[in-house]
């Protein structure tokens, strides 16, 4: 029968944030030709790394109330195949700098071709326990990943801190990768078959670099080093082009007086190529510029055998003597001999002081000339909250002009007060933007602004250097955020589907829309909460009467209930168009928006309880969008009410609401106004192993006790509201029954009390992950398990001596994924979609503990003998690589083949995917 359907799956969206490192985004050139009515369309690919996962994103134009504006979204997602190993793990647990989890720790672009404009490229990645792995694009986009062998006894377990590297005769790849615990090593590569390796400075080093020097092609490896101190640049040469030779050491540089974090090197074009300037930045705060100068010399008079570095132990208090040695004002810090007489010294050209925290990323500006009538422009990024833009004045070196701020809220916990920025990039053909990564992982943009009518690049020489500043603007545009720890939990908005809300450990809560007439861009529209505790739980309490309405649950034993504000309800209007504007406007119990104390946990609706905001330094803002600083203050939502009685962290939470994905004419329209709420915590045992009953008025109708003996990890109310199932760690299936309202509760079905009416001991093997009512059949139930089993259960009655009785059927099971070779994945979750294939058959989505997402046409016919068939199998590069925490799919009414499903995960993601099923 599932054969003669055909179900196919998109990526629509994918939210996660960028790993806190400093090296964690590159740029690519994209595979689009640029549009020549459109100048400042970027035709750059950022490549981002998401825990294990890398991100490309480009730019998009949308229309947002009658005003195009460019965005940048994630257009593709790729996965890693490998996965720490027995050795490697034995390896990490004896070095000190072991993480807690295996993710990506630096991305570099290497290009095929000695041309930024070459589409084949190659993306090396290091990951935080010593591995390597390199992503090939071809001239068609296609990606595949390869495995890169690397020095086992000195990196097994140690993170790579960064990398770099270039391509010589056609395959052969030379890589340097440093590791703030195990030194500097250089890697060469024929294809992905490692031919030498060899450890090259064995101080602890953060930062490398390699560069050609014109004059006569030969190589250097720049490397920064991180010890407590005595921190230098070690130089080593290399002869350009030949694999086989390992870099020859010829010196230092001193100066930095602490760890030195970031390198960015340019020779002008408008001066003679044998020039070059190399920026390098700190954490002391400080940025030295180094001039490289290349002349012909007789190479007798310079000795070509240099010391061995002298590396300092770490944690060593010996002072340096060669820091301390004072240098001539104008003399050659370091001389590079050449084998065809020339020698390249290199000079202290200046020091920049500005910043007031350590200075994390430097990009030199690939347009100076046509931007600001300069040579030279250094762009520089900060754990300060700022990016400055550096330019001589009367030949001083200063900052003049200053873009970004992280924002938030001053006090604040990290979902609203971002810390720094560790990463900035330009565009690298016009320089029409600034990206700056910030520490929490969102991706924030300035885009390049003119007073006059003018594109960037044809401004005339007619402007002073001061007054060109005030000419050239940047203006924030909208970010790329998401979740930076594992994401929870998610939930539709209850009536219609209208967003997507998600919680994580990061201790936000966001809501996701997509913008009207392009259902492929996402964003982030509002964070209606920011805690200082973990989220655990969400569920969404809107209904026709009153819509808007959150429930979250955290790790501090209480229940939140937070209401929409009418800047929220404008910003939905505006960016989806499903709210009129009649609608919006004739809210009156609404706040316009929402505040919170410092060291607060509690959202007040009112100015006089609210913090202070940290504005200080933030650009103008060029689009109606939010921004990152915007959403970690400006869009909370006021909190209405605390729900007490746990005494333990929230585990789970429900209601009656999210259960209705589907509008069918078997359940009344009261159906959907009433409000039931079920709730569970981390239990151990049978006491606090209860379920509580909350209505719409907020109060604890009923304690369930009995069913569990801990924690209860599945709730799932009928889509009617007159059944509740609930398992967990214990493996026992309870169903509970609604047996009328109670005493003194009044009229109204939401305050209806529920009775125990069955129970299965040992329903799976292992612990019972996820629950789910059929949408459209109260009777059938479908339960995942650990042991990698899924069971479809049916709900009936059967008569009694007192009645009738609630008898439990198991009348299918299986395997998703029976792997004969390997150990079978744990089903993490499921959900039945709120449409039918055939009359006998429903569609169920299936989330594992290694991320992968499967569809099986299951029966929902349980008297036919029917056998669950795979319907589809995700491509992995669309999937997680972490556990899938939650599968939900959005509210649908009969009629529409399109279905749409959320899913969110350990590996920090939330993701959206269409689903069309052809019949």
């Amino acid at each position: 029968m599932a054969d003669s359907l055909e179900v196919t799956c998109e990526l629509l969206h994918h939210g996660a944030a960028a790993n806190s490192s400093p090296k964690a985004v590159t740029t690519i050139p994209s595979l689009s030709v640029r549009d020549v009515s459109d100048p400042l369309k970027s035709t750059t690919q950022l490549v981002y790394a998401s825990h294990l996962m890398l991100n490309v994103a480009e730019q998009q134009t949308v229309k947002i109330i009658e005003k195009e504006e460019k965005i940048w979204t994630v257009t593709q997602t790729l996965r890693t195949k490998t996965s720490t190993t027995a050795e490697m793990a034995s390896a990490a647990a004896n070095v000190s700098t072991l993480t807690a989890k295996r993710v990506i720790t630096c991305v570099k672009s290497i290009f095929m071709s000695s041309t930024k404009e070459s589409s084949c490229v190659v993306v090396v990645c290091g990951f935080s326990d010593g591995s390597l792995t390199s992503w090939n694009r071809d001239a068609e986009g296609q990606w595949a990943e390869h495995v890169l062998p690397n020095l086992k006894a000195q990196l097994e377990g140690r993170s790579i801190t960064d990398l770099d590297g270039y391509f010589c005769h056609g395959s052969n790849m030379l890589l340097l990768t440093v590791c703030s615990s195990g030194g500097a090593h250089f890697l060469a590569f024929e294809g992905t078959k490692l031919m030498q390796g060899k450890n090259v400075i064995s101080a602890p080093c953060n930062v490398c670099r390699y560069q050609v020097l014109r004059s006569d092609g030969m190589g250097v490896f720049l490397v920064g080093t991180a010890a407590p101190r005595h921190n230098k640049i070690h130089v080593l040469t290399h002869s350009h082009g030949d694999y086989k030779q390992t870099p020859v050491y010829c010196g230092a540089l001193s100066g930095h007086e602490d760890w030195i974090t970031c390198f960015d090197w340019i020779t002008p074009s408008t001066s003679n190529a044998n020039t070059s300037y190399l920026a390098s930045g700190s954490q002391d705060a400080k940025i030295r510029l180094w001039k490289w100068i290349t002349k012909t010399h007789n190479i007798t008079d310079i000795s070509t055998e240099q010391p061995v570095p002298n590396i300092v132990p770490e944690g060593s208090d010996e002072d340096d003597e060669d820091d301390d040695e004072e240098m001539i004002q104008g003399e050659a810090r370091l001389e590079i001999p050449h084998s065809n007489n020339q020698v390249t010294s290199v000079y202290l050209e200046a020091l920049l002081v500005g910043h007031e925290e350590m200075v994390t990323s430097l990009a030199w500006h690939p347009n100076p000339q046509q931007l600001y009538q300069q040579d030279l422009i250094l762009i520089s990024a900060s754990m300060d909250r700022s990016i400055f833009i550096w330019s001589t004045i009367e030949g001083v070196w200063t900052p003049v002009s200053r873009v970004g701020s992280a924002g938030g809220i001053l006090g604040g916990s990290i979902g609203s007060s971002l810390l720094g920025y560790l990463t900035v990039k330009v565009d690298p053909s016009y320089g029409s933007w600034i990206m700056g990564h910030a520490y929490g992982g969102a991706l924030h943009f300035f885009s390049c602004e003119t007073t006059t009518d003018s594109p960037v690049g044809l401004l005339q020489d007619q402007h002073a250097t001061e007054e060109q500043v005030d000419v050239v603007q940047w203006r924030a545009q909208a970010c790329l955020t998401g979740h930076f720890e594992e994401v929870t939990d998610l939930c539709w908005e209850a009536s219609q589907g209208d967003y997507l809300i998600t919680v994580s450990n990061d201790q936000t809560c966001r809501i996701w829309a997509t913008i009207r007439g392009d259902r492929k861009t996402w964003i982030e529209i509002a964070r209606p909460q920011v805690h200082g505790y973990n989220l655990s739980a969400v569920t969404s309490l809107s209904t026709g009467d009153h819509m808007d309405l959150i429930a979250t649950g955290a790790d501090e034993k209480e229940i939140r209930v937070f209401d929409g504000t009418l800047s929220f309800l404008r910003m939905l209007q505006a960016v989806t168009g499903s709210r009129s504007e009649v609608e919006v406007e004739s809210t009156e119990s609404r706040v316009e928006r929402a505040y919170i104390p410092a060291l607060g946990l509690t959202n007040k609706a009112s100015a006089a309880d609210g913090a202070d905001e940290d504005t200080s330094g933030a650009s103008k803002s060029n689009t109606s969008l939010p921004l990152e600083r915007d959403l970690g203050s400006t869009s909370l939502w006021p909190e209405v009410r605390k729900l007490f009685g746990h005494d333990s962290e929230i585990a789970r939470l429900t209601s009656t609401l999210t259960s209705r994905t589907t509008v069918s004419s078997n359940y009344l329209k009261t159906h959907f106004n009433e409000v039931l709420i079920a709730s569970t915590t981390k239990a151990r045992d049978v006491e606090t192993a209860n379920i509580r009953l909350w209505n719409s008025h907020y109060r604890c109708v009923q304690v369930l006790k009995g069913g569990h003996r801990s924690t209860v990890t599945a709730l799932s109310f009928s889509p009617d509201g007159s059944y509740l199932a609930s398992s967990g760690k214990d493996r026992r299936l309870c169903i509970w029954k609604a047996t009328g309202n109670g005493p003194g509760d009044g009229e109204g079905s939401d305050t209806k009390r529920f009775s125990l009416a069955c129970a299965i001991d040992s329903c799976h093997k292992r612990i019972v992950w996820s629950a789910h009512f059929c949408p459209y059949d109260p009777t059938i139930l479908v339960t995942g398990s650990r042991d990698a089993s899924v069971k479809l259960w049916k709900v009936g009655a059967i008569d009694s001596e007192d009645g009738y009785e609630i008898e439990m059927k198991e009348y299918s099971a299986f395997v998703p994924r029976n792997d004969e070779d390997a150990k079978n994945a744990a089903v993490t979750s499921l959900s039945l979609a709120p449409l039918k294939l055939t009359e006998s058959r429903g569609l169920l989505a299936i989330g594992f503990e290694d991320g992968l997402l499967q569809l099986w046409s299951v029966p929902i016919d349980w008297s036919e003998n029917l056998q669950p068939t795979l319907v589809s199998q995700f491509d992995p590069n669309i999937c997680h690589i972490g556990a899938v925490n939650k599968i939900a799919w959005k509210p649908v009414s009969h009629g529409n083949d399109v279905l749409v499903l959320a899913t969110c995960s350990a590996d920090c993601g939330c993701r959206v995917f269409s689903i069309n099923v052809s019949r």
